[in-house]
């Protein structure tokens, strides 16, 4: 998702010690997509597949980076370099080589959660300036969802084949791909194993779905209770994606309370209708192990909401062959619901074209 660019007095881009342009959390030339948090001279992030862009016409740049996280780095929107950080790094990366202006885009494929990852300092290596990118965006979605809709695993061939940090990849996961399909500014507010009133397990039971959505960086809220709560004013989608409850009625058992879950689902419409007026919903099911109550209570949901004259609103149902790491979607599955959902979708946001 993009947040809302942080303008200062003055544009900034700076001359680091080396000489080379520079640019801190101040500037106008960073576009950012995610839930991010800018503070003490850095950006910071939990999100999934969180991103940031520019352009420029440098042939290469470096970059500090601070926590674990996998990475993408594309020109153009095509996939250029991918490269891990385990706990503090400066990376080097190439750009283009014909001296023209390109678009350059660093995405979090890995999930943190817990934890977060923060971006000091982006500095071009050797000649060239930073520029805001020239295209705006007029359409702009949120995902908010679990394992799913972080594209846990996606990357296995198995469900043993390797470890999430290593075969996670949220570029490729479904929500992102129907986001750059559409060329919008998006956000994915999802976290692995939780739920939206009861998270798989019953692991840290405190923080739920519906709690860790006020935040601004769920991946530390264990680490930090007092960690900022999210400003909604920073991003309003046209469209909101929900996919929750395989964690809340999934595994063993007991499972959430139906109703609390009903309510509770209800309840976060409600505020996200309050605080995004005009927007659209597309209320998501798949089955779920060993009683495939989901979706019955999810088209529940929908059919009061209905009942109750709301016309803001629709639901699917998909299946998906689930064969990747610990069971979830593969990366042919994720493509296949891109293709499933993008025509609902362009319908509720109005986007009849790419």
């Amino acid at each position: 998702m993009k947040t809302k660019c942080f303008f200062f007095a003055i544009l900034a881009i700076i001359a680091s010690s080396y000489g080379e342009p520079a640019m801190n959390n101040s500037s106008d030339a960073i576009t950012f997509n995610g839930r991010w948090l800018h503070a003490d001279g850095k950006h910071c992030t939990s999100a999934p597949a969180a991103t940031l862009q520019f352009e420029s016409e440098a042939k290469g740049f470096v970059f500090e980076l601070e926590g674990e996280a996998r990475y993408r780095f594309d020109i153009d929107g095509k996939p250029a370099t991918y490269f891990e950080v385990t706990e503090k790094a400066t990376q080097k990366l190439a750009g283009a080589t014909d001296g023209q202006k390109h678009l350059y885009r660093l995405i979090k494929i890995s999930e943190s959660n817990p934890g977060n990852i923060c971006i000091p300092k982006i500095s071009i290596e050797g000649s060239g300036n930073f520029y805001p990118p020239s295209r705006k965006s007029n359409r702009r979605i949120e995902f908010i969802g679990d394992s799913f809709t972080v594209g846990y695993g996606n990357e296995g061939t198995n469900s043993e084949d390797g470890t999430p940090f290593s075969k996670t990849d949220a570029s490729q996961g479904f929500a992102f791909l129907l986001a750059d399909g559409f060329k919008a500014d998006f956000q994915i507010n999802a976290v692995s194993g939780r739920g939206l009133v009861r998270n798989y397990a019953n692991i840290v039971p405190d923080w739920t779905l519906e709690k860790l959505y006020e935040l601004t960086m769920p991946g530390v809220a264990e680490q930090d209770p007092k960690t900022p709560r999210w400003n909604f004013e920073e991003f309003h989608p046209q469209v909101i994606v929900i996919f929750v409850g395989i964690n809340d009625f999934q595994g063993e058992p007991p499972y959430a309370n139906e109703k609390d879950f009903k309510a509770a689902y209800a309840k976060l419409l409600d505020n996200l209708r309050k605080a995004h007026p005009g927007v659209k919903f597309l209320l998501l099911s798949t089955k779920v192990w060993p009683n495939d109550n989901l979706t019955p209570i999810v088209k529940s949901i929908y059919d009061d909401q209905v009942a109750a004259g709301k016309t803001d609103l629709e639901f699917q149902i998909f299946y998906s062959e689930n064969t990747a790491l610990h069971g979830h979607p593969n990366l042919m599955s994720h493509q296949e619901m891109t293709r499933t959902l993008r025509p609902i979708i362009g319908r509720l946001g109005k986007w009849l074209s790419r």
